[in-house]
């Protein structure tokens, strides 16, 4: 019986054994599968990181590669403290607009001028917002022709003179080639129109038929002079208001157009007289006025709005004071 139970006890010390024996071999086992897994997630995490590098790498080497196939560029010149300036309505898209660019082989170039404005003033460029391209890079891409040429279909003015073209935004700027001259609870206001021009004042035509006739098109029942009429009524002798004759049409665009046998110059000389109208042509070029209708408000900001209201608003915008609450624009 004792040899019975010697037998039995030495069968479950082997067993217990056994069982001891696999047990530390599944933790060993599973302490290796633990490690490998580590081992594998560490590469993996290497390996991700390093397709990152050579993707950022890529794309350094794709803008690099595209920048060197640009044959023209384009340069927006803007002031980001402008008070009338619609920057964020400028701004919003431009990622996309440079890259739409760039397919193109055209480069887009941002300029602030709050701080510096020399960059701008050096390209002949004396407002902002202005879209600005060289002659030269004007001529080497027909694509950056067109690009200018195509924001005239969002209301841009465009100008062109021998350093290049400008497009300039349709309702308002900010003068950098002259101080301001705003004085607290006075506003100086001054209207730039030419004796031809159809929103500015009536035209008529040779014959003395009305050129610009509300009843045959609705854009003509507002006019700037009407404007600049209602805005020396509503802030009386707190309003400085000049108006300005320029010469925006030649005699033959007068003639061709109006059937009119005198040129703007002429017609501006016979209303003002030659030594008035010296002094606004010699105003305008240090403005940079690039047409008309064209209000210039504390020798500093442009808004070509022909609309009572919203002349009002832009000026209230600059002298609050002159206005209460009526601050927006």
């Amino acid at each position: 019986m004792a040899n019975q139970q010697l037998v039995l006890y030495a069968s479950l010390a082997v067993i217990l054994l056994v069982v001891l024996g696999s047990a530390f071999y599944t933790f060993s086992q599973v302490n290796g599968l633990k490690n490998q897994v580590a081992t594998l997630q560490t590469q993996v995490q290497e390996a991700n990181s390093l397709l990152v590098n050579q993707q950022q790498r890529l794309q350094a080497v794709e803008s690099q590669l595209s920048a060197s196939q640009v044959t023209g560029k384009v340069v927006l010149f803007y002031d980001s403290d402008c008070v009338l300036c619609d920057n964020a309505a400028l701004l919003s898209n431009i990622d996309q607009t440079r890259q739409a660019l760039l397919e193109q082989r055209i480069g887009l170039e941002l300029v602030d001028v709050k701080d510096n404005a020399n960059p701008a003033l050096a390209a002949g460029v004396k407002h902002v917002p202005t879209f600005f391209s060289s002659s030269s890079d004007l001529a080497v891409n027909p694509r950056l022709v067109e690009f200018m040429n195509s924001l005239v279909s969002i209301r841009f003015s465009l100008q062109e003179t021998a350093q290049g073209v400008y497009a300039f935004p349709p309702l308002t700027g900010q003068i950098i080639s002259t101080p301001s001259c705003s004085v607290e609870g006075e506003v100086k206001l001054e209207e730039f129109y030419s004796p031809t021009c159809a929103f500015c004042r009536p035209v008529f035509y040779d014959n003395g038929t009305q050129y610009n006739n509300a009843s045959l098109d609705a854009r003509f029942s507002v006019l700037s002079g009407d404007a600049a009429k209602n805005a020396s009524a509503e802030f009386g002798a707190k309003l400085d208001l000049r108006q300005r004759c320029v010469a925006i049409h030649s005699l033959e665009e007068n003639r061709d157009v109006l059937n009119v046998s005198k040129s703007d110059e002429a017609l501006c000389i016979e209303e003002v007289g030659a030594d008035a109208f010296d002094e606004n042509e010699k105003t305008a070029d240090r403005y940079g006025v690039y047409g008309a209708p064209l209000f210039v408000v504390d020798c500093q900001y442009t808004t070509s709005v022909r609309e009572s209201d919203k002349l009002k608003q832009a000026i209230c915008q600059l002298h609050s004071e002159l206005c209460g609450n009526q601050t927006t624009a």
